[in-house]
């Protein structure tokens, strides 16, 4: 994958190793003194490369990442610039064998889909913004889904996936479930809304319910919504007889990377260190960004050598992914307990297809409905909007699912790509893509036989479900 050149705005990620084990970039002043004592420098040390060890000397200036395997160097409080360690760090490579990954703090971004608008009907195409009210038609529960919660009479993306099948055979199994926590990196939530309160995992140590890591603190109060959209969609309670049904019972933990307009790489890569560390067995990732890098792809490498799962979203803007690729999505193909999701129609009578609007590659094995989808919203209330940001935190759930079944690693994600259903229709014509199926992963999990999918009634789209 390329690498953005040029100096960091904020700061410097580093990955260093000698013969495959890591190396602490504090001491690679030290290796390049030993080289230089044994003869082996070839040039003399520059000012650039004597501010990059100033730099490195200085307390406080290094943030480790160890468990994905990052360092994270404050190069804007000191006078060493990105490019500058870059040139450093290629000399330290001549003169004492290391091999390294040195990149700018590149720019992440939501997946753009949460924006209040003022109605609440149904739309008839893919909506470019979301309501914040409760609709007048979403009462009495969804006797399919077997819940009390009023709008889950307009969940229909739930009766597609067949969750409420799904929670039917785990409870008549009698399996006793492990308690599982689903990280949501994204933008914060509504800590006190009413269908997720009693949702939050918690900080043995502090009692947070996670961390933000724009602003360096533990409140994560959403100023943009999407966070709050995605969580409800994964782990709303449900049949609590209010708003939503949530696909899974689990402890979600709130990583607040940005807001809404985005912000840096290190702050994601921040929040999934955190998340294996505080013991997350899922991630949900619906951020993305078009620069490729090597140390995120290393990161979530590393984090999947542990068993934990990350989900990331495919995006909105319609691309073949195999030609123009979207990140973290596109490397999901090289790390198998990796999903990256494309979006799918809701309604239980559409044509099984990938949605016009939603990318779709190689590295998208999975589709999940993305169309309609309503949650939970920053103001207290609930809301629908469209996207594979909705699409991929119902699969980090079912894959929550899976983990609390018993499943662990690339078994979770072998699951959810078996159950899946056939080969799905998209406008690229990328074959092995499929839409998520519940039911059959419980069954997979529990060693029973799967079952047929729900047939799709109609090949037409319903309002809402713009298909390829």
């Amino acid at each position: 994958m390329d690498l953005c050149k040029g100096d960091a705005p904020t700061h410097t990620l580093v990955r260093l190793s000698h013969r495959g084990a890591p190396v602490d970039i504090r001491h690679v002043p030290l290796m390049m003194a030993q080289a230089a004592t044994a003869g082996k420098r070839s040039r003399p040390l520059s000012r650039g490369d004597r501010e990059c060890e100033q730099c490195l000397a200085q307390d406080g200036m290094i943030e480790d990442l160890p468990l994905v395997g990052v360092q994270i160097v404050h190069s804007d409080e000191c006078s060493a610039s990105y490019s500058q360690f870059l040139e450093y760090l290629q000399k330290a490579a001549a003169e004492t064998g290391i091999d390294f990954d040195c990149e700018p703090d590149n720019p992440l971004t939501s997946t753009p889909v949460w924006r209040p608008i003022t109605t609440s009907r149904r739309p008839t195409t893919p909506p470019t913004t979301a309501t914040t009210r409760t609709p007048r038609y979403c009462t009495g529960g969804n006797p399919v889904l077997g819940t009390n919660d009023p709008v889950s009479s307009c969940q229909s993306n739930l009766e597609r996936i067949r969750i409420g099948e799904a929670w039917r055979l785990i409870e008549s199994s009698k399996r006793k479930l492990k308690k599982v926590v689903l990280a949501i990196l994204d933008t914060g939530v509504n800590m006190k809304h009413p269908d997720l309160v009693n949702q939050f995992w918690r900080d043995p140590t502090t009692g947070s319910i996670g961390f933000n890591f724009a602003d360096n603190n533990t409140d994560v109060t959403d100023k943009d919504g999407h966070g709050t959209w995605c969580a409800g969609i994964a782990g709303a309670e449900t049949n609590n007889s209010i708003g939503v049904a949530g696909v899974a019972n689990v402890q979600l933990m709130i990583l607040k990377w940005g807001d809404g307009a985005g912000d840096r790489l290190s702050n994601a890569l921040k929040a999934l260190d955190y998340a294996l560390r505080m013991g997350a067995t899922v991630s949900s990732h619906s951020y993305r960004s078009e620069t490729g890098s090597r140390i995120f792809e290393a990161a979530m490498a590393k984090a999947a050598t542990t068993g934990h799962i990350a989900v990331v979203g495919a995006g909105n803007e319609a691309k073949n992914l195999d030609k123009n690729p979207v990140y973290p999505c596109s490397i999901a193909r090289t790390i198998p307990s990796m999903l990256c999701v494309a979006a799918s129609p809701s309604s239980t009578t559409s044509k099984a297809a990938i949605t016009s609007w939603s990318n779709v590659g190689a590295a998208t094995q999975i589709a999940a409905p993305g169309v309609d989808i309503y949650s939970t919203d920053r103001s207290g209330s609930y809301g629908w909007s469209y996207g594979t940001s909705a699409s991929t935190p119902q699969v980090a759930a079912v894959a929550a699912l899976m983990a609390a079944l018993g499943l662990q690693g690339q078994d979770i994600t072998d699951a959810i790509t078996r159950s899946r259903t056939a080969g799905l229709s998209n406008k690229f014509n990328v074959p092995d893509v499929g839409e998520l199926d519940a039911l059959n992963a419980v069954k997979i999990a529990l060693g029973q036989p799967t079952s047929p999918p729900r047939a799709s009634t109609t090949p037409a789209a319903s309002p809402g479900d713009v298909t390829a």
